[in-house]
């Protein structure tokens, strides 16, 4: 009588799912997608380019410094934020040339302020990145 109860209670587990496997593998793909996955921070210099009729392209020299300005009047040199007053601490007196790009919807007031810094260290030649206008005729 003992051995009919235990193989009645044997049976009955046998005829259940067994859910541990599958709980194993979604946690193992859970981990998986969290170590390949790239997670990137959200770009703080975000520049919308205002458009011009009249810019050139030109082929992109590494020797120049960029300066970046958002839409929020944030100053950014190689992806940190810097202020108006660091500009002139960033450049040598035998550079010459450098590339602005700012947003199109930053103050010009403060665009302003930042030409007349790099006026004072002597910087010849701005190029101001824009994109091109599409005409829809």
């Amino acid at each position: 009588m003992n051995l009919k109860k235990l193989y009645k209670q044997n049976n009955d587990l046998g005829n259940s799912v067994n859910l541990i496997p599958m709980i194993n593998l979604i946690f193992l793909l859970l981990i998986f997608f969290m170590l390949t996955g790239v997670v990137r921070k959200k770009d703080s210099s975000e520049i919308e380019k205002p458009t011009s009729l009249f810019g050139e392209e030109r082929k992109k020299n590494d020797s120049l410094k960029m300066l970046k300005l958002n839409s929020k009047n944030k100053i950014f040199f190689e992806e940190r934020e810097i202020k108006i007053v660091d500009i002139e601490s960033i450049f040598n007196s035998d550079e010459k040339n450098l590339i602005l790009e700012i947003d199109k919807n930053s103050d010009i007031f403060f665009f302003n302020k930042i030409m007349k810094e790099l006026k004072k260290k002597n910087i010849e030649k701005i190029f101001i990145k824009v994109q091109e206008e599409i005409d829809n005729d």
